[in-house]
C-alpha cells in the first residue's frame, strides 16, 4: 500500500491520463542489467578499485573547485600562490 501511487502512475492508465508519463519503465530493463553488472565487479575487489580509481581520475574538476576558484577571483580578488617558493621560504627561515 505504501506504493501504491507510484505504481499507479506507472501501470494504471486510470489514475492518470497516461501512464508512466516520463517513461520511467521504458530502460528500465538495461538499468537492472547495469545494476547487475556493477554488483558482479563489486564482489571482485581488485576490479573494483581499479575501475573507481579510472572513475575518479577521469571526473575532472569537482564543482566546488570551480566554486572556490571563483570566489577567489570575484568576491575575495585573491592572488594565488606558489606554494613550491612558499614552502621554500619556510625551508630557508628555519
Amino acid at each position: 500500500e505504501l506504493f501504491r501511487d507510484i505504481y499507479n502512475s506507472l501501470l494504471n492508465t486510470q489514475s492518470t491520463s497516461k501512464a508512466d508519463t516520463y517513461f520511467i519503465l521504458k530502460d528500465f530493463r538495461s538499468y537492472a542489467e547495469a545494476q547487475e553488472r556493477v554488483e558482479q565487479c563489486y564482489k571482485k575487489e581488485k576490479e573494483w578499485a581499479h575501475k573507481a580509481i579510472l572513475n575518479v581520475a577521469a571526473a575532472g574538476k569537482f564543482s566546488s573547485d570551480r566554486t572556490i576558484r571563483e570566489y577567489v577571483d570575484e568576491l575575495w580578488h585573491l592572488d594565488k600562490i606558489d606554494l613550491r617558493k612558499a614552502s621554500h621560504r619556510r625551508s630557508a627561515a628555519k
